[in-house]
């Protein structure tokens, strides 16, 4: 499981340096929340990049023939 490195999230995200702006360009993109580092930026492995948006969102939907 390799972790992206800062100047390979650069790349990645189209030339955002703010770890905040890359957050958002993430949470957009693949549809997932990464925890930030210690420096502010994203971490990400390189697994939840090459994975789907669909892969990426959790199931969460509720079953209402379930709940009561």
């Amino acid at each position: 499981m390799a972790i992206v490195t800062n100047d390979e999230l650069v790349e990645v995200t189209g030339g955002l340096r703010q770890g905040a702006a890359q957050s958002r360009w993430i949470k957009k993109a693949l549809g997932i929340e990464p925890p930030r580092k210690a420096d502010g930026h994203p971490l990400l492995t390189w697994d939840q990049l090459n994975r789907t948006p669909d892969e990426n969102r959790k199931k969460s939907t509720i079953k209402w023939k379930n709940a009561a």
